[in-house]
Formats: C-alpha cells, sequence, structure tokens
C-alpha cells in the first residue's frame, strides 16, 4: 500500500526512539493554518497577497439566476462556484435550523469530488475548512484502517474490553482478557464506538509511526486536497502507553475540519481511492482527479460494512430509523462527540456516505452546541441524505414521466 510519508515535525530536543522507548517520547505531525509557511520555508514578499487573491470566501454563496458564485477575497470579483443552488439552500437552513452557537455541513460527489454544498454557522469563521475542534472519535476509522491494512484483526474477531464512555485507564488499555472484561464483534465495535477496543488494539499492534501512517493515507495531517487553501488536521500522538492508546480511541488532540472528516469519508466511498475536491469552476465539467490508492479496495469494503453498522445498530441507530415518506437508502458513517472548554461547547459529529453500497454522495456535520442543545450532527446529517435523495427521486419521476 503506498500510503506515503506523513511529515513530522519534533519537539525540540527530539531523538528517534524505538517502539520499546515509547514511553519517553511523543510523536507529532504538526497543523499550518490558511496562509502560513512552513518552519524553514522563506515567504516572499508578497506571498500572502497571492495567497488571498487565489482564495474565495464561502461563507456567503449567491444563487442569483441559478448560478451559484462567490467573492474572491481581496478583489473585486465573482468567482462560479460548484453548489449545487437547491441543495445549497436546504443545507443552509438545515444549519440555521440545528441553532447550534456554530457549525459546518459540506457535501460532495464521490465519483468527481465536486462539492455539492458548502456552508458555516457562527462567529468562528468558516468552520468547513477551519480546523478548529478535535474529531473525537472519527479518529477510530484512522485506527481501524492502520489494524485492517497491517492484517492484525479479523472483522469476525471477538475483543475484550473494558473502560467507560468517557475515560480510559491503565487498567482499562491492558491488552488481552481480564476479569469483569466484556466481549464484542471487531466489525461492530466501530459502530458502537467502543472507546477500550480501539485502545487495547492499537497498545498491541500499533506504533506511532503506524497510526500516524494511518491518518497520512486517509488525508489527516495534509490540508485536504481542494483547489482553495485549508486547515491542515493537527495530530499529536503521544508515545506513553495510555497516551497513546487513548489517542487511538479517539482521545488525542486531533483537530479536523469537515473539509478533512468529508475527504476521508469520499476515500472510503471510492474503494480506498483519493480523489481531489473541486469548489470553484464550472459545476457541470468538473474532472475526476485521481491522487492515488490510500489503501486496499478489501480495506475500504469492511470499513463500509463496519461504517453501516453504525446506522443500523450503532450510535446512530436512533438518528437514520426507518421513516414512512422518506427515502430508504443505507448510510455508512461514523459519529464523535466531545466536551470542548474554552469556548464551552458540545461537539457533534457525523461524517458519511450513501448509498452504501453505490455511493454518490458523502457529507460531513460539525455542530459546536451550548451544552443545552436542540439538534446532533448525525440528526442534521440525516436530513441532508434525505434532501439529496428525495430530489433523486423526484428526478427519476419526472424522467419517467415524459
Amino acid at each position: 500500500m503506498n500510503r506515503g510519508s506523513p511529515r513530522i515535525w519534533p519537539e525540540p530536543g527530539w531523538v528517534p526512539k524505538t517502539d520499546s522507548m515509547r514511553s519517553r517520547s511523543t510523536v507529532i505531525l504538526a497543523a499550518i493554518t490558511l496562509g502560513v509557511m512552513l518552519p524553514g520555508s522563506r515567504a516572499a514578499a508578497g506571498d500572502k497577497h497571492r495567497v488571498a487573491s487565489r482564495d474565495v470566501s464561502l461563507e456567503s454563496i449567491s444563487n442569483k439566476g441559478g448560478r451559484p458564485r462567490a467573492s474572491r477575497v481581496g478583489a473585486h470579483e465573482q468567482v462560479a462556484v460548484t453548489v449545487d443552488p437547491e441543495l445549497q439552500r436546504s443545507v443552509e437552513h438545515l444549519l440555521a435550523a440545528s441553532k447550534a452557537p456554530s457549525g459546518a455541513i459540506v457535501v460532495s460527489d464521490v465519483k468527481t469530488g465536486r462539492i455539492l454544498a458548502w456552508a458555516s454557522r457562527g462567529d468562528e469563521g468558516d468552520l468547513v475548512r477551519k480546523a478548529k475542534y478535535p474529531g473525537a472519535s472519527l479518529f477510530k476509522v484512522i485506527t481501524t484502517t492502520a489494524l485492517l491494512e497491517g492484517g492484525f484483526v479479523k472483522p469476525t474477531d471477538s475483543i475484550c474490553f473494558g473502560g467507560g464512555e468517557s475515560r480510559l485507564d491503565e487498567k482499562d488499555v491492558r491488552p488481552g482478557c481480564h476479569p469483569g472484561d466484556h466481549r464484542i464483534r471487531f466489525d461492530h465495535a466501530l459502530g458502537k464506538s467502543i472507546n477500550g477496543v480501539f485502545a487495547r488494539l492499537a497498545l498491541k499492534h500499533l506504533s506511532p509511526s503506524t497510526l500516524l501512517s494511518s491518518a497520512h493515507a486517509l488525508g489527516v495531517g495534509d490540508s485536504p486536497p481542494l483547489d482553495l487553501p485549508a486547515d491542515r488536521t493537527t495530530i499529536v500522538v503521544p508515545a506513553d502507553d495510555l497516551g497513546f492508546a487513548r489517542a487511538a480511541a479517539g482521545f488525542g488532540d486531533a483537530k479536523m475540519s469537515p473539509l478533512e472528516a468529508l475527504f476521508m469519508m469520499q476515500t472510503i466511498a471510492n474503494d480506498g481511492e483519493r480523489i481531489r475536491l473541486h469548489v470553484t469552476g464550472d459545476p457541470a465539467q468538473v474532472p475526476r482527479v485521481s491522487l492515488g490508492q490510500a489503501f486496499s479496495p478489501k480495506t475500504a469494503a469492511t470499513l463500509t460494512k463496519m461504517l453501516i453498522f453504525t446506522t443500523e445498530a450503532g450510535t446512530s441507530k436512533k438518528a437514520f430509523r426507518e421513516k414512512a415518506g422518506h427515502p430508504d437508502v443505507t448510510v455508512a458513517g461514523k459519529t464523535g462527540t466531545l466536551l470542548y472548554r474554552k469556548p464551552t461547547r458540545l461537539v457533534s459529529w457525523f461524517a458519511g456516505f450513501a448509498p452504501a453500497d453505490k455511493p454518490e454522495i458523502a457529507v460531513a456535520v460539525m455542530l459546536a452546541n451550548d451544552l443545552k442543545w436542540w439538534r446532533k450532527g448525525n440528526e442534521v446529517a440525516r436530513d441532508v441524505f434525505d434532501v439529496y435523495f428525495e430530489k433523486q427521486s423526484k428526478t427519476k419521476s419526472d424522467s419517467k414521466s415524459k
């Protein structure tokens, strides 16, 4: 598998360590923000202006005349964008109706990488491409990919686990089975987001380098491949046993943008092939640009089955239950939830794609709610899928009637 090499910037005083010395080192995959140069690079005069001049403000998209356009940053110019006008309006409405202080929704066409909807809310900037909040349990998808690609575990393996939903202690991450443990099949553990399963398996089979390699394969740690600037994800993978195990289970400091969560799911939906994202230009002429294979189609197929379990019997079973009069479409996806401080926010994520057996769209939703919340990310995501497939069904029905 061609994962490539993640860019690692070590802490001062860092020296290479073997896995057996893991408790005395920390591996960091650093992040950059929009327009910031990498350490050690020299910014020529005017570089910041050039970055701004090619950027486009997507916080307010105009749909006048059915031709979506947005303003170029730092210039009196309108740029055509690829969003679907009807879906864009619906997504903006759904995000506003969530009543979250801030949040974001982004939708893509799986096959081409065309952005179909892009909406953000709140005073924290364009949260679609801003890596503001940790991805929480979305990180379990990365750990699962590493375990499957390495052949360390089979989907039907029965795994012992312990520990609660909100914390993991030393006793919870010890590999093996112990008195008082529970058991679950590995292919059900991702959908139910069982922290102890991923903590123990990572500690037994993986290292910081293999986990970072899996993250890099899914685009985490890089800027999402978009035709505009976007934040990189910040990943900190502690090398001590407990810290490493917690990071693998989604407790680490891996700040992720909804755009990156979307790209991760789009890659799985494309059988492990990385497809470039496009948000500017003619929506009718978006090319499919392959960036190579991230992981095997076999791993992608297994991940898809595990992600389907999320919506059928896992953490999103209630949000995706069958509803009379709504599209009957199988969705593959993953939730993430965390309590964030400064500001205090209950952050909920959902990222996924549908139909699971023949994917058309990928969706990522992030809501940063107050402690008292109106809706969560998976509920809003369900509505986004419904809006899209209701439109598709109507279009097909109209075509047949002609």
